[in-house]
């Protein structure tokens, strides 16, 4: 696969054209990309581009909401839909102020932007990808 997916041909005898069309609009989240953030920080999968900046979200099927990341550390500088362009906005929910814990990002993505088969969202981050992870368990004693 190369960095604009015009290369990628498939070797199956079942070639499927639609699945080929999906690889090339979406190569820049398939090129030299790597896991991207554990399970629990968002409902889907993600991968993250070589530099840690730029983390890619797989939003499958048509969300019934806003999508959610929970324990971004990072400030989000762009957002926006792979191979299509359109920005998005989002918002954050229960960051209080004098807290270090950060509040969970929602993204609204337009109905009319969903991709048929999965839609890919770029979040460009203003440096390498921080998550919050510390454990929270039960309070066992106020004293």
């Amino acid at each position: 696969l190369v960095a604009d997916g015009l290369g990628f041909k498939s070797g199956v005898k079942n070639f499927n054209p639609t699945v080929n069309d999906w690889v090339i609009k979406n190569a820049e989240a398939l090129y030299q990309t790597k896991a991207g953030i554990p399970a629990g920080h968002y409902s889907g999968n993600t991968v993250l581009s070589a530099d840690n900046q730029t983390l890619y979200l797989f939003v499958e099927g048509q969300p019934t909401g806003p999508i959610a990341i929970k324990g971004l550390v990072n400030n989000i500088s762009r957002i926006r839909i792979v191979g299509d362009g359109t920005m998005l906005s989002h918002e954050i929910y229960n960051k209080l102020y004098w807290s270090k814990i950060p509040g969970a990002v929602y993204i609204d993505i337009p109905k009319d932007k969903l991709d048929k088969q999965l839609t890919v969202i770029a979040l460009l981050l203003d440096g390498p990808v921080k998550l919050y992870r510390e454990k929270v368990g039960a309070i066992e004693s106020n004293l």
